[in-house]
Formats: C-alpha cells, sequence, structure tokens
C-alpha cells in the first residue's frame, strides 16, 4: 500500500506531490495526459514567491523563457479610465515580482521537478473510479485495470474533480455564470519596460478581456462573457472573440496586426465550490475544490497555495490520526474564495470599477488593495481587512452619491458583439 497518491499533475498536483515526498513520504503521482499540454490560467501571483523558492523551481523559471511579471494594468474598453497596480510599489520586497508562463512549459516544469524530488509519476495514467469507504485507506482503479491502495488520496485533478464529483456536493455560484474565450496571438504590442509583462484586463460594459504577454512573442488574448450572451448571440466562439476585438476601441489598436496561432478554446461554467473538500482519506486541492472567475488570475496561486496548507494537513493525519488540520485547512479555503468571491462579484458593477479604477492612496488602501491582486488573501492581519472593509464602505458610498470617484459614461462602453 502506498502512503500517498495523488490524482492530476497539474500545478496543484505536483505541488502536493513534492511537498508530501519532501515531508519523506511515499508518493504516487498519477495523471491521464502526456505533458507537455494546452492549458490555460497563464499568470502566476507573487505570493506564490516563497512556496516557489521551497519547490527549488525559482532558479529554472529565471532561466527559461517565462516572462517577468510586476503589476496589471486595468483599462476601459474605450481608453478613457485606466490604472496600474504595481507591485514593487506596495508590496515588500520578496513580491515585487513574478512571472507570466506558458503553462504547458510550466507544468512540465513542476511535474518534472516533483518526478527529480523522488515522486512516482505516471503519465497516460486516468484514474477510473476511487472507493473510500475505508477511513484508513483508498483504493484507486485504473484505466490500465490494475488497482492501486494507500493510506490517502488527494484529489487534483482539475474542473473535473473525480473524488469531487462524487462526495464534494459541488454548487455551482449563480452570479458568475461566465464563458470564456482565448487563444494565442503574435504581433500584440507592449509597453516598454518592466509595464511590458503586466496583465492587460479591458472592460467592458457586460464583459471583459485579459491580455497576458506569456513569452517575448506570444500573448494569451481571452474574452469573458455572460453565458446567456454566448447562448443568445447566435456566432460561434471565433466570430464572437473577434467581432468583439474589433468592436472595442482599445483592443482594436493594440491588436491591428495580431496573427492568431492556435485555435479558440472555451472554458464555461467554471465558477463553483465543493461543499466538502476533505475526509479521513481524501482531500481536494486546486480546481478539484473550486474556482471562482479568471478576472484577479487566481486559478494557479489558489492551486499551488491549497497544496502546500494541505501537504501539512495530510502529514498531521498520517502521523497523528488527527483530522484537525484538515478541518482547518477547508475553512481556509472556503475563507479565501469568499474574499475572491466578494472581489469578482463586485468587479461586475460599475460602482466597484469607478473606485477600483481611480484609487486614492488614503488610509493604505492601494496597498491593501495590490496585496489582494498580489495573492495576499490568506492574511489574518487585522489593519488589511478593516483596510478592506474600508474600501468596500467607500464602493457603497460611490454606489448611492457618487462623491468618491469621477463616474465612469457606462453606457456609452463597449459590449460584447451579438448578430
Amino acid at each position: 500500500m502506498r502512503e500517498v497518491i495523488v490524482i492530476g499533475g497539474g500545478p496543484a498536483g505536483s505541488t502536493a506531490a513534492t511537498l508530501m515526498t519532501q515531508r519523506g513520504f511515499d508518493v504516487l503521482l498519477v495523471e491521464r495526459e502526456r505533458f507537455p499540454r494546452f492549458q490555460i490560467g497563464e499568470s502566476l501571483l507573487p505570493y506564490n514567491n516563497d512556496l516557489l523558492n521551497r519547490l527549488g523551481v525559482v532558479p529554472k523559471l529565471e532561466r527559461g523563457e517565462f516572462f517577468p511579471k510586476y503589476g496589471a494594468e486595468f483599462v476601459t474598453g474605450d481608453g478613457e479610465v485606466g490604472y496600474t497596480f504595481r507591485f514593487d510599489r506596495n508590496l515588500p520586497e520578496a513580491y515585487h515580482r513574478t512571472f507570466q508562463v506558458k503553462r504547458a512549459d510550466f507544468d512540465l516544469l513542476l511535474l518534472r521537478n516533483a518526478a527529480a524530488q523522488g515522486v512516482e509519476v505516471r503519465e497516460e495514467t486516468a484514474v477510473t473510479s476511487v472507493h473510500l469507504d475505508d477511513p484508513d485507506r483508498a483504493v484507486l482503479q485504473l484505466a490500465t485495470g490494475e488497482s492501486v491502495e494507500s493510506r490517502f488520496v488527494i484529489d487534483a485533478s482539475g474542473h473535473g474533480s473525480i473524488i469531487g464529483q462524487r462526495y464534494g456536493e459541488k454548487s455551482e455560484i449563480a452570479e458568475l455564470k461566465k464563458v470564456a474565450f482565448f487563444a494565442h496571438y503574435r504581433n500584440v504590442p507592449r509597453p516598454e519596460g518592466r509595464d511590458a509583462g503586466n496583465t492587460v484586463i479591458v472592460v467592458l460594459r457586460d464583459a471583459w478581456f485579459w491580455l497576458i504577454p506569456i513569452t517575448a512573442e506570444l500573448m494569451s488574448v481571452g474574452l469573458v462573457v455572460d453565458r446567456d450572451h454566448f447562448l443568445k448571440c447566435g456566432m460561434p466562439p471565433e466570430a464572437l472573440l473577434e467581432r468583439t476585438i474589433c468592436a472595442t476601441p482599445f483592443m482594436a489598436e493594440r491588436m491591428k496586426n495580431a496573427e492568431r496561432v492556435t485555435q479558440v478554446y472555451a472554458r464555461k461554467d467554471f465558477s463553483y465550490a465543493m461543499k466538502r473538500m476533505v475526509g479521513p482519506n481524501f482531500a481536494l486541492v486546486g480546481d478539484a475544490a473550486g474556482f471562482i472567475d479568471p478576472i484577479f488570475s487566481t486559478g494557479v496561486f489558489m492551486a499551488m497555495k491549497g497544496a502546500d496548507v494541505v501537504a501539512t494537513a495530510v502529514e498531521r493525519r498520517l502521523r497523528a490520526g488527527s483530522m484537525r488540520l484538515l478541518r482547518k485547512y477547508e475553512r481556509a479555503v472556503n475563507g479565501a474564495l469568499h474574499r475572491y468571491f466578494r472581489f469578482i462579484s463586485n468587479f461586475y458593477r460599475r460602482e466597484f470599477l469607478e473606485v477600483f479604477m481611480q484609487p486614492q492612496n488614503k488610509f493604505g488602501l492601494l496597498p491593501a488593495i495590490v496585496g489582494v491582486l498580489a495573492g495576499n488573501i490568506f492574511t489574518k492581519s487585522i489593519p488589511d481587512r478593516l483596510r478592506l472593509e474600508l474600501f468596500f464602505a467607500l464602493i457603497r458610498i460611490q454606489r448611492r452619491s457618487g462623491v468618491i470617484a469621477p463616474r465612469i459614461e457606462w453606457e456609452r462602453l463597449p459590449a460584447a458583439a451579438s448578430m
């Protein structure tokens, strides 16, 4: 019997497997695909830097083709209102920089790093079923016909959430029924200097674009719209993406010489959370536990941070038999998802954008906001939490009276294309 089996070789799975191996456990990781493979979620957050150092991959990130990221820009589709949030002006030095990554390369790096540190990695090995009736072991059936057992299983299988679909009580987030369409492009200009690596979020009246420079030549470009709009617009994904680019002045100018070099991919109904994330012999981590909207690039950060927290909890379960840290992990992930949900659900409201995109650095609000954008979401700092409460209080005042920030001419902003 193995001590730990990890399902899934993405950032959550590779991280969890590496950390468990570093703690002295015998770990098997099974991944249904052969890496490298295409994946979305290309922007890292600075508050992952400590973990990347413990995994031992920072030198490889610095030597590779990964693009340095020092901040994020938010701008309206007409280009009239915008602000760049810079990490180096608002955060401690350890969090001044992170990376934009081509996920195929980044995920391969993490998976190979796990293998190099002692994890047994089996690619092209799908799990067909998991049996958890015995609280002291898990039994996995593999597509190869093999049955494998372990004392504990970590489900990092992504949106498919092999264990979560059966045990997790999946709950979709009705307010965030969105669909994303995205592709990679060449010949998309970017600013000079450090700002060249920034994520750019372009706000429309009922949708938004991302532009993420993942290499010196490639730009990831995505459009997020309401699911109902896509179902009613009467256009295939390629047409909706291209026509909305053309109808958005900021995007049309930036993309006028762009060349699409991949197909247009789709991701739908991606906002959800599992009510149950842990049991005596299992834990859900990363997208298998929940995912809330890509607007603040939280996917990889939550996957890896969750894997970090769960590794400590699983160690306690296996060495001492205690569920306390596993339950604490579940509360921590739910709390982080809730705090991100508060930001993201408000992002689709005019008054939030008016205050957020025209910030005033009073009462230390700007560092607190940049901290959230950088991944400082697990903080227990009372001053930081009070500053965020003040920020949301200003938004409520803006909604009622409009005195906190200049109004955005909302009805004049471009919208997602339709027939």
